[in-house]
C-alpha cells in the first residue's frame, strides 16, 4: 500500500504535491491533538511566541502634556496593545496547523476549477487564513460559555494558574494565563512585578489589578 501511495504521490505536479503533503500532514497533527484534549492530556496550544517589543506600551502611557512616562497608570492601558495577546496570541502551533489544513484542503478542492496555479496558490493561502479565523471565532465563543455567571475575579487570588502568553519582567506590559474556577478555565491579562515569565511557567495569583488583568508571581 505504501508503494502504491509513493507511486500515486510521485504522478502529481510539485504544486498539487506541496496541497497534499500539507493536507495529510496537518490533518494528521490535528487529529492528535484533539484526541488528547479529549482525554484530558494536556492542552497542545504551544504558543509560538512573537516578541513584543516594549515601545508599544511605552507609547499608550505617554503623558502629552508633560513628555513624560505615567508609570503609576500603565497597569491597566495594556489590554489593547499588542502585547495583551492581540494578534501575536494568533501566533500558535494550532493555528498554524489550521492553516495549513485549510491550505492544503483548499488547494485540493479548488485544483479541478482554478487552473492558474498562481491564483490557485493565492486562494489556498486565504483559505487558510479563513480557517484560522473561523477556528478563533468558534474557540473565544466556547471560551465565553465556559465562563458562568457566578465567576468573580477576586477568586483567582490564591489559586495556580499556567502562563498562556508570556507575560513581560516588571510590570512593563501584559500577558496572559490560563486557570481553572469552579470547573470553568478562564483567559485573562496578567501582569508580575517580578522576571520575565515564559509561556507554560506556573504562577501563583496574588492580587487583582481590574475587571480583567491579574498579578502573579512564580510559583
Amino acid at each position: 500500500m505504501f508503494t502504491q501511495l509513493s507511486n500515486w504521490f510521485s504522478t502529481l505536479d510539485s504544486t498539487m504535491q506541496l496541497f497534499w503533503a500539507c493536507a495529510i500532514a496537518a490533518s494528521i497533527v490535528f487529529i492528535i491533538q484533539n484526541a488528547l484534549m479529549l482525554m484530558g492530556i494536556g492542552d497542545m496550544d504551544s504558543d509560538v511566541d512573537a516578541d513584543v517589543s516594549t515601545d508599544f506600551d511605552v507609547h499608550t502611557d505617554m503623558d502629552v502634556s508633560n513628555g513624560d512616562v505615567d508609570v503609576s497608570t500603565g497597569h491597566t492601558g495594556h489590554e489593547g496593545t499588542l502585547g495583551s495577546a492581540g494578534i501575536f496570541s494568533l501566533f500558535t502551533l494550532r493555528n498554524f496547523i489550521n492553516f495549513f489544513l485549510g491550505f492544503g484542503w483548499g488547494g485540493i478542492s479548488l485544483a479541478p476549477s482554478v487552473q492558474n496555479k498562481g491564483l490557485l496558490i493565492l486562494l489556498s493561502i486565504l483559505s487558510g487564513v479563513l480557517f484560522v479565523a473561523v477556528f478563533v471565532v468558534m474557540l473565544r465563543f466556547i471560551l465565553r460559555l465556559e465562563r458562568n455567571g457566578s465567576f468573580r475575579i477576586q477568586d483567582c487570588v490564591g489559586q495556580t494558574a499556567t502562563v498562556y502568553l508570556r507575560i513581560p519582567a516588571n510590570h512593563t506590559a501584559s500577558g496572559k494565563v490560563q486557570i481553572s474556577v469552579n470547573g470553568s478555565v478562564h483567559e485573562l491579562n496578567a501582569f508580575t512585578d517580578g522576571d520575565f515569565l515564559p509561556t507554560g511557567t506556573r504562577v501563583r495569583i496574588v492580587g487583582v489589578i481590574d475587571s480583567g488583568s491579574l498579578l502573579v508571581d512564580r510559583i
